[in-house]
């Protein structure tokens, strides 16, 4: 992965909401070409979006079935190359965090999980 990778996630109040948001803050934070993007600035601009998402390829973390970061991109005509589905994945591993202000333990496992998946992804990218 040599280019910049823009991890667009949900930012819900659910606890899943909670495991994307910390699954993507960490992976900004130990990997130089992996940024974090804030759905709700997109969501706030009625026309433009933030130059961060200019020179990176797009990746859209979906926390549940409404997807709203990669609506709010598709509505700012941002091509989005890989929708990753957290709620399924996280489903698969038979956990359920259950708190949205900390992470529980299950919500710790799912982190970790999350961002283990998330790196796989793209990897190719």
């Amino acid at each position: 992965m040599s280019q910049k990778i823009a991890l667009v996630s949900c930012s819900g109040l659910s606890p899943l909401g909670l495991v994307v948001r910390a699954a993507t803050v960490e992976l900004a934070i130990d990997n130089e070409n992996i940024v974090a993007a804030c759905i709700t600035e997109y969501s706030a601009q009625p026309n433009k979006c933030s130059p961060i998402l200019e020179d990176a390829k797009i990746v859209s973390i979906t926390g549940c079935c409404d997807d709203c970061a990669s609506v709010i991109l598709e509505e700012k005509n941002i091509e989005v190359v890989k929708n990753i589905d957290a709620e399924t994945l996280i489903k698969e591993y038979d956990l359920n965090p259950n708190d949205s202000i900390r992470l529980d333990g299950d919500g710790e496992k799912a982190v970790k999980i999350l961002k283990k998946y998330i790196l796989s992804e793209i990897e190719g990218i």
